[in-house]
């Protein structure tokens, strides 16, 4: 293979509402959230931030949007339940002030290139006239990072390509939700979504890399 998944970088829910008053939010539901760990809740202007050291969670509170965020580096997703805090940063909304319009799944994949530079193989993977293409620029390629955004049904897709190192690259997949009367799963459909949806960008980055 041409390159390989390694690592997981982060991972993150997001859930978008119509509107958002941050002084609705009940801090200390907040800090329960999860349950084992005691955040520092930050009040800002325009966000509430729930911080967790030395653990990795985050939660952010803002522009709309509550994400809930996992900062691990490890070789597979893992087991930090996020759909279960998904669902309890929800609660924290009253339903009579906000509604959700949409909620999406966000991971940072690690992968390692083995025959080829990162840049080189994007190069040769997606471009398919290089000498027009340089014609055209009047200059050598020397990198090329496209960003594809596609839909397949009601969820929309976003992966982009970011360059670490001559044999590194990091690409981050987005599954987003968004349709007429959408809800939140329940938890058990939440947490197979969003186990089914990182599955689907990885199989779909491995193929774009090496088919």
């Amino acid at each position: 293979m041409a390159a390989v998944i390694e690592a997981v970088f982060g991972r993150n829910i997001t859930l978008v509402y119509d509107a958002l008053d941050l002084q609705t939010i009940d801090r200390n539901k907040l800090r329960g959230v999860i349950s084992e760990i005691t955040p520092t809740v930050m009040d800002m202007p325009e966000m509430v931030v729930a911080v967790y050291p030395p653990s990795p969670w985050l939660i952010q509170i803002g522009d709309r949007r509550i994400r809930i965020n996992v900062a691990a580096e490890i070789k597979e997703l893992g087991d930090f339940p996020l759909w279960e805090y998904a669902i309890k940063c929800n609660e924290l909304i009253p339903a009579d002030k906000a509604s959700i319009i949409a909620y999406g799944y966000n991971f940072d994949f690690g992968v390692r290139f083995q025959d080829n530079t990162p840049q080189n193989t994007l190069i040769s993977k997606f471009v398919f006239n290089r000498p027009a293409l340089e014609d055209a620029l009047q200059g050598t390629l020397i990198s090329y990072l496209p960003r594809m955004v596609f839909r397949a049904g009601d969820l929309q897709y976003d992966i982009v390509f970011e360059p670490m190192n001559d044999a590194q690259m990091k690409i981050h997949g987005n599954a987003h939700f968004q349709y007429k009367g959408i809800q939140l799963p329940p938890l058990e459909g939440l947490k197979l979504s969003y186990i089914a949806q990182y599955e689907h960008l990885r199989n779909v980055i491995e193929k774009l890399l090496n088919n």
